[in-house]
């Protein structure tokens, strides 16, 4: 989850709520950038993240009861896999062209923990066996697939920059990724609070985006059980932006 602090409580954006951001995203861009099998591509952004977060599954919580921001979390390699496992399952269950693109996103987030693990090692040295067999199917490379995936990690990024109120002041640039097309995405906020991104690639000159999230004005809790009490219990209330071309 993410976890946003200010003078009024802790402001609470879950994973699944991301992911559906980056899905607005992806559907805001020009058609001429839109990869093959597009409605799949659009489910695997949207749902990218679905599994992501489990409040059963770990504790969300610091020594001091205050929830954590996703970045915050320390991994275990047992969880690392399960994870992994349960996100490819699912998927898998789709649709290949969603394995195949989510299979390339694990290995963007958990890649660098091969180093640390074996098992983790090992995961990824089937995954890459399974795509070979998935490219096969579709008749792709594996650098047209990576490729075709750069456009959901640029709306996984820009979303998350959304979501952890990222966007400096004062009109400075922020460096969003360097993904579709192999182009360099900047964002950077105007004195009206529009948000201006470059280059522009998406179908309208303006439009809104939207993501739910929820104010806890609790910031410490006592219990994991507590916690989930209280994020279930409140409403969550739309966080807003314009985006538009310079």
């Amino acid at each position: 989850m993410i976890v946003n602090k200010s003078i009024v409580g802790l402001h609470i954006i879950l994973h699944e709520s991301h992911g559906l951001l980056a899905g607005k995203i992806a559907n805001e861009i020009k058609e001429v950038y839109r990869p093959i099998y597009w409605f799949e591509t659009l489910i695997a952004i949207s749902e990218h993240d679905d599994r992501q977060l489990d409040l059963n599954e770990k504790e969300y919580l610091s020594d001091l009861g205050v929830p954590m921001d996703f970045t915050e979390e320390s991994y275990r390699v047992d969880e690392v896999m399960e994870r992994m496992q349960r996100i490819l399952r699912t998927s898998g269950n789709k649709s290949q062209w969603i394995k195949l693109l989510i299979s390339y996103h694990l290995e963007f987030i958990y890649g660098p923990l091969k180093n640390k693990s074996k098992r983790i090692l090992a995961f990824f040295q089937q995954q890459a066996s399974e795509r070979k067999t998935i490219l096969k199917h579709f008749g792709l490379t594996n650098a047209k697939a990576k490729g075709y995936y750069e456009f959901l990690r640029f709306c996984d990024r820009l979303s998350l920059i959304l979501c952890k109120d990222e966007t400096p002041a004062l009109e400075r640039q922020l460096e969003i990724n360097t993904s579709i097309d192999g182009k360099t995405f900047f964002i950077k906020q105007t004195e009206d609070e529009r948000l201006i991104i470059s280059p522009w690639i998406f179908k309208k000159e303006k439009f809104e985006l939207s993501v739910e999230e929820r104010l806890l004005k609790d910031t410490q809790f006592s219990s994991l059980e507590n916690f989930k009490e209280s994020l279930l219990q409140t409403m969550p209330q739309s966080k807003k932006w314009i985006l538009a071309k310079e």
